[in-house]
């Protein structure tokens, strides 16, 4: 039986070293870093500059900061290994890690904000997704939703999507065949959506009129907040699995040594409204992937 077991555990080590060895880690000339389009492709755009520089500060390497076309397609860059980082919504970060895409290493910081869109002073680690309505939808409840129009930024959005549709199955709606979803492609055009009256309420991140107060002013007299979702886990910053665990380790410190300077922060508040970082784990996205699990069944292709 001795012998036995010493054989096990040799075939075990043997197995183990092979498998650390058959591991190729990636440590690229240029780190590709890509960004979701949870925002106005212009305006991420325009700050894919900064966001360059501060990175190949820290991390004495070339950068190339992208915006992807949608979703998706940041996961499948990732499972490609064409993007090493990926900036990821929290739906969005779970399918890519479940498809063995990505890493979570941080979370992202930001400080909450009251039901007028007034910025708090508490920095929190979840954020709330907010059903907001035209001023004259007729709109008071989420049973008046069945029927009407909604703006979202994604189908594959946390705060956009993912959260809303649970939030009408909880009230008895059915979120494939009660309402018409219009998809805006980002957070700010499903604001602007209401506005313009191609659509009667949207769903966004908490407080996402923000984004569209330079223009309209008004915003908030003329898209009114009516409730909130459950707590969703904040944004992510990934990177792929088989990234050399030295860069791995340095793209971590740089992101928190950003978080730790106000002008340098500034940069990623303009990108995401991102206001620090702190280190983060799989297990902490678990809620999203039971919410992602109840809607297997529903087809929005």
């Amino acid at each position: 039986m001795k012998k036995l077991f010493l054989v096990v555990t040799a075939l075990v080590a043997t197995f183990a070293l092979a498998s650390c060895e058959a591991v190729e880690y990636v440590n690229p000339e240029v780190l590709e870093v890509q960004l979701i389009p949870s925002r106005d492709t212009a305006v991420l755009d325009a700050q894919r500059g900064p966001l360059e520089a501060l990175l190949e500060a820290e991390l004495g390497m070339e950068v190339n900061v992208t915006v992807a076309t949608d979703y998706n397609g940041l996961i499948e860059a990732m499972a490609s290994n064409q993007v090493h980082v990926g900036l990821l919504a929290p739906a969005s970060y779970v399918l890519a890690a479940d498809e063995g895409a990505a890493e979570v290493i941080l979370k992202a910081l930001r400080y909450d904000v009251d039901d007028n869109g007034k910025q708090l002073t508490t920095l929190t680690d979840g954020y709330k997704s907010q059903l907001i309505v035209g001023k004259d939808s007729g709109i008071t409840s989420v049973a008046d939703l069945e029927g009407k129009r909604i703006a979202i930024s994604s189908f594959t959005s946390t705060s956009g999507f993912v959260w809303p549709a649970n939030l009408l199955a909880d009230n008895g709606i059915d979120p494939q065949t009660d309402v018409t979803w219009v998809n805006a492609g980002g957070h700010d055009n499903a604001v602007l959506a209401v506005i313009n009256g191609d659509a009667d309420a949207a769903f966004t991140f908490k407080d996402a009129r923000t984004l569209v107060v330079g223009d309209y002013p008004d915003v908030n007299d003329r898209v009114i907040f009516l409730q909130d979702t459950e707590n969703i886990p904040n944004d992510t910053i990934a990177v792929i699995p088989t990234l050399d665990p030295d860069l791995k380790e340095r793209i971590q410190e740089a992101f928190l040594a950003i978080a730790e300077d106000a002008t340098k922060i500034a940069v990623m508040d303009a990108i995401y409204a991102h206001k620090g970082y702190a280190v983060a784990v799989d297990s902490e996205y678990d809620i999203v992937r039971t919410y992602l699990e109840r809607q297997e069944d529903w087809d929005f292709s």
